[in-house]
């Protein structure tokens, strides 16, 4: 009930965001007396007072003020989540997985979910992402459709993008039972999705091999031809599955290079391209490229691709060489100096 409820501290959010003046939210809070607020109210101050801090890369102040937060809310999901990635923030990964693990949907946003699952792949913690994003599945069961657009007006992640999260952990973990039980489960209770699609992937990424899906995504990629759609996620695909089955690197880079990144495509469809020709220089051995190209790749995602965007691009286990260097330097960014 509390989310129906006016809520001042939201409204000075979003008023400021509105107005393009995001920075001065925490001079603003401290306007506000908080014990002048409703408790709902209150609740939102302090956690917002904590975000101003964290966005701040004030990691200390971030932590105390989240610490305060959660002890005189100790019931809030989201002031757990945001406690907890401010541990991991400090290098108490234990702490952090702990509250995440009592941080789950629907208490907290399925974006917190995802974010939760996404520092589970980062420190390979395998089982604990799959228990912080199986909850969603039982929204889904729930509304049984699963049209983007239907998924998105109720705030709920597409269902293709909550998929390739269970598949990732399935294929780092190498148990694929429940993924397949979900698979069946969601094609006998669900509608308004290409199924058959879907099993195709469950084929390819159980037997990681990205060349099972060229077919299917050159279908798509021809659909999309006779539309306006832009269409350089699928031909970047589709080049990054053909490199993959090349005998040398000329003939890989060949294929990553003669794709077009056009302005209305995602700009980080040329990330993709450099990591997959770093997965290709380390697949024929050239170690002084490779080097290079995961340079220029980390200067532009630090934290690598989400874990669900590397599957789709078959880049999944490739990344697996670059985490403990991610962990690493996540760490050293914001321990005190």
């Amino acid at each position: 009930m509390t989310e129906q409820l006016s809520n001042r501290v939201d409204q000075l959010a979003n008023d400021l965001h509105r107005q393009g003046r995001v920075d001065e939210l925490e001079l603003e809070l401290k306007k506000l007396s908080p014990d002048s607020l409703e408790t709902h109210e209150q609740e939102t101050w302090w956690h917002f007072y904590g975000i101003t801090a964290f966005q701040g890369g004030r990691d200390q102040d971030a932590l105390e003020r989240f610490k305060e937060a959660l002890k005189r809310f100790p019931e809030s999901g989201q002031i757990r989540f945001s406690l907890g990635q401010q541990y991991l923030r400090t290098g108490d990964t234990e702490k952090a997985f702990k509250l995440f693990r009592n941080s789950l949907f629907p208490e907290i946003s399925s974006a917190f979910a995802l974010a939760e699952a996404r520092y589970a792949y980062l420190w390979s913690r395998y089982d604990d992402g799959l228990t912080f994003i199986r909850p969603i599945f039982d929204a889904y069961k729930q509304v049984k459709i699963l049209d983007d657009h239907f998924l998105y007006i109720r705030e709920l992640p597409f269902f293709s993008r909550w998929w390739q999260h269970m598949a990732v952990f399935s294929v780092l973990s190498g148990d694929f039972q429940e993924l397949e039980t979900l698979t069946s489960l969601a094609m006998s209770t669900c509608c308004d999705y290409d199924f058959e699609h879907l099993q195709t992937e469950l084929n390819a990424y159980r037997k990681y091999d990205p060349e099972l899906l060229i077919p299917a995504l050159e279908d798509q990629l021809r659909n999309l031809s006779k539309s306006n759609f832009p269409s350089g996620h699928t031909r970047m695909s589709i080049a990054v599955a053909k490199s993959r089955a090349t005998t040398n690197l000329q003939a890989a880079e060949a294929f990553l290079s003669q794709i077009v990144v056009a302005e209305h495509d995602f700009a980080w469809l040329e990330d993709i391209r450099t990591l997959a020709m770093a997965e290709a220089a380390d697949r024929f051995g050239d170690t002084e490229q490779e080097n290079n190209l995961i340079e220029n790749f980390l200067q532009r995602q630090p934290l690598l691709f989400e874990p669900d965007i590397a599957l789709r691009f078959h880049l999944l286990k490739y990344q697996e060489k670059l985490k403990p260097r991610v962990t690493e330097q996540y760490l050293l960014a914001t321990s005190p100096t």
